[in-house]
């Protein structure tokens, strides 16, 4: 290329550059910058054959270019003056105030003010650490309130706990079809969502994350799987206090369940430590109904209480009612039913204003008592009932005498009733002012 072809080249170039030769108008409130070359190899410019008057410039790398607080490197370049568009090649670098972004390509639409990566795209947040990883990722440069960065084709999105990035925690990781950055501290996903935290897994088809609340909300069938424990509702939303998860709180036919329990309301609320259940609600609208092989539980509300991951104490208050099974030595799937409160000859069942049921851990029991009894290691057994308020029950008493050891039913009345078990079965049968 002779002088005077690389003067006019040098002279048309950077003028482009400062906006002096633009052929499009700048979008509604987009924020425009100069195009500057920092570094450049081998420079060819052409005509461009889509736009009469304009040109193509193609810059040997390596190339660095900046964009106001944007730097962008790539192993070449090309740059259309009709478009004000910048196209990065090989091995690029982009960063600016917020993020950081390695890629194969990437473009830059000066017109909008808009990047667009491919190719084995890894973005980060500066302040957070927060990145998205995937084929193809597009945002904004200048980061106005509400910008979004999108990621398309199946990428991962991870997220930190807590705004300090350099020490420990837990992060979550969300494969989805689509997820976007919103601002400098939301984001979002939809489309088969799989989500990992630790020991705690969630699929949903729409999520959003808020640093600045502290919570993740997932919408439609969603479903997290805990440690020993499944939690579901049409929408969850998961609460965080220094990183860590804290409390869930499912909505709208909501069921939690273990493999020793199973619990549905209009709304269930779960707190947690370390991943483990410590007490879980259920309540709304509706009855909520607890499950497991030896009882159906009632009420308007429900409490469970939990120590060392097994199931302490139940409560249910408002109408409450618990049923003994005694047909089935595992839980049905399906939705649970109303305890039956009749007097056949096999019922066996407490009601009350308020009913609660005190467990004891299996490895308490003799080794061959659990055995017949068919318990997992760690599972608890009822050891004692209680109903208070307007409380009745129908439950099996040993007979006193000398014809037959065989149990009869005893349908008792009172202000209060409890029942004490020995190896998952009755033994005494007490209550105040009964009948």
């Amino acid at each position: 290329m002779s002088r005077a072809l690389r003067l006019l080249w040098s002279t048309t170039f950077f003028g482009l550059s400062l906006g002096i030769a633009a052929s499009v108008a700048p979008a509604q409130g987009v924020s425009r910058c100069p195009l500057n070359i920092r570094r450049v190899g081998q420079r060819v410019e052409r005509p461009d054959p889509g736009s009469e008057g304009s040109i193509i410039a193609f810059l040997g790398g390596p190339v660095t270019v900046t964009c106001g607080d944007a730097v962008m490197t790539g192993d070449s370049a090309e740059w259309r003056q009709a478009t004000e568009q910048a196209l990065m090649i090989g091995n690029v670098r982009y960063r600016d105030t917020t993020r950081t972004l390695n890629s194969e390509r990437l473009t830059f639409r000066g017109a909008r003010d808009e990047i667009i990566a491919v190719g084995d795209v890894r973005l980060v947040r500066i302040a957070t650490g927060a990145m998205l990883e995937g084929p193809r990722v597009t945002f904004t440069r200048t980061p106005i309130a509400g910008a979004r960065t999108v990621a398309t084709e199946r990428p991962r999105m991870t997220l930190p706990s807590g705004r300090d990035v350099s020490g420990p925690g837990q992060v979550t990781i969300v494969d989805a079809d689509v997820a976007e950055f919103i601002g400098e501290s939301e984001a979002s996903a939809s489309g088969n969502i799989e989500m990992v935290r630790g020991d705690v897994r969630a699929n949903a088809e729409r999520a959003r994350f808020s640093e600045t609340s502290a919570r993740a909300v997932l919408y439609e069938d969603a479903v997290i799987v805990g440690e020993g424990f499944d939690l579901a509702g049409d929408s969850i939303v998961a609460g965080f206090e220094l990183g860590e998860l804290k409390t869930i709180h499912a909505f709208e036919r909501a069921v939690a369940s273990s493999s020793r329990f199973k619990l549905q309301a209009n709304e269930i609320r779960t707190r947690l430590t370390g991943d483990q259940i410590d007490v879980i609600w259920a309540f709304g609208e509706g009855r909520s109904l607890a499950g497991s092989p030896q009882f159906t539980l009632a009420g308007d509300s429900i409490e469970f209480v939990f120590l060392a991951g097994r199931a302490d104490s139940v409560s249910a208050i408002g109408t409450a009612a618990a049923e003994q099974r005694t047909d089935s030595t595992v839980m049905v799937p399906g939705e649970m039913a109303e305890p039956d409160l009749d007097i056949s000859p096999g019922a066996s069942w407490i009601a009350g204003d308020t009913v609660r049921a005190w467990f004891e851990p299996d490895d308490q029991l003799l080794p061959e008592a659990a055995v017949e009894a068919g318990s997992e290691s760690g599972s608890a057994r009822i050891r004692r009932l209680r109903a208070v308020g307007d409380a009745r029950s129908f439950y099996a008493a040993v007979r006193d005498s000398t014809r037959s050891l065989d149990p009869s039913r005893n349908y008792l009345l009172g202000s209060e009733i409890e029942i004490n078990f020995e190896a998952g079965e009755p033994s005494t049968l007490s209550g105040v002012d009964a009948i």
